[in-house]
């Protein structure tokens, strides 16, 4: 009996396991891949808060920076200067209860309360007021013959870009004007922005804001070359604002001189277009120096051929200015161009 029902089983099985297979010759069948779409991060906007910031006394010796962590919590990183190479003299880490924040590190104990960081080591100790730093170049005019692209009143100068196509517009750029205060918002989603004018060697100079975390745009030169932003401020880890990631490999910022969330920014940009000669091959490489409010964290770098997406565009003499759109939030204010003309004689291209 088992027999017989084991038999009558595979009787019933047996068409439709042979009306399952695929006609002989078709070949195996492949699903289409899921198109990768990348999610928006969860946001968190940027309040003001007395703890966060630039921290320095009267007599010298140290200063600090202190922001927020992920995890709700602060870190302060004590330095002997701003804006100098090096790692911190100590990083500490803290809590805030009651309207104090109590942080240890490295040896060291502190506290945040009544707009004084103070702390000590030994026989080493701080007193530390709460200071506001900005760029020297914030809120530069453009001087005359300049290229205005953003004044704070319309994106005329600008288009929405095709997608992946980088070098094609599409259309009015979808980011909100500030007229009131002068700023365009980055519309997360909306796509990249590019000039619809083409440019070569230039000066450039931008203002921008992060106003929450994470927080990630760049601006491209050419739409090519990437000069990063991030919400930097205190991270000695991870890619730094200034960076230029697309088209350096062993190169980084030669300090770290963010300002913190919500303070305004500046970068001032000294591009120099790859060459080419008269059969269009390539005979020197683009150059750029790169201030980050007013520090210099790139001096004439060269810069490789731009890989990831804007890799599959090639490099050329000019190309449209583009701003990124990376799926958060940012403003940019106050960005005008000067057209320059370079010169001097350009080592040959090795490489690249």
């Amino acid at each position: 009996m088992k027999m017989t029902a084991t038999f009558a089983a595979l009787v019933l099985i047996l068409p439709a396991l042979v009306l399952a297979d695929p006609p002989e010759g078709s070949g195996p069948t492949t699903q289409p891949r899921p198109k990768k779409v990348e999610k928006p991060p969860h946001f968190i906007p940027a309040t003001p808060d007395p703890m966060v910031g630039d921290w320095q006394g009267a007599g010298g010796g140290f200063v600090a920076q202190v922001f927020k962590t992920a995890g709700g919590g602060y870190q302060a990183n004590l330095l002997k200067a701003f804006d100098v190479e090096g790692d911190p003299v100590a990083t500490l880490k803290g809590e805030q209860a009651n309207g104090v924040v109590t942080l240890t590190g490295d040896g060291w104990t502190a506290t945040i309360q009544n707009s004084h960081f103070t702390g000590s080591k030994g026989d080493q100790n701080f007193d530390l007021g709460h200071v506001t730093r900005t760029s020297p170049t914030l809120g530069a005019a453009p001087p005359p013959g300049a290229v205005v692209l953003f004044d704070g009143h319309n994106l005329d100068a600008w288009v929405k870009k095709a997608g992946k196509d980088w070098l094609t517009e599409d259309g009015p750029a979808r980011w909100t004007v500030n007229t009131d205060q002068g700023y365009v918002d980055i519309v997360p989603g909306s796509d990249c922005i590019i000039t619809h004018q083409k440019f070569g060697d230039c000066h450039l100079h931008v203002e921008f804001r992060t106003i929450g975390s994470p927080s990630k745009s760049a601006v491209f030169l050419e739409t090519r070359y990437e000069v990063n932003i991030n919400d930097s401020y205190g991270k000695t880890q991870g890619n730094g604002t200034g960076g230029l990631d697309n088209s350096t490999n062993d190169a980084h910022p030669r300090v770290r001189a963010a300002l913190p969330p919500l303070a305004w920014q500046t970068f001032d940009i000294d591009f120099h277009a790859p060459r080419f000669d008269a059969t269009g091959n390539k005979s020197a490489k683009a150059r750029i120096t790169v201030l980050l409010n007013g520090v210099n964290v790139f001096d004439n770098q060269e810069l490789d051929p731009p890989h990831g997406a804007a890799g599959r565009i090639g490099e050329a003499p000019t190309g449209p200015l583009m701003l990124q759109d990376h799926l958060t939030p940012l403003q940019y204010r106050n960005i005008w161009l000067v057209e320059t003309k370079d010169e001097s004689p350009r080592p040959q291209a090795t490489g690249g």
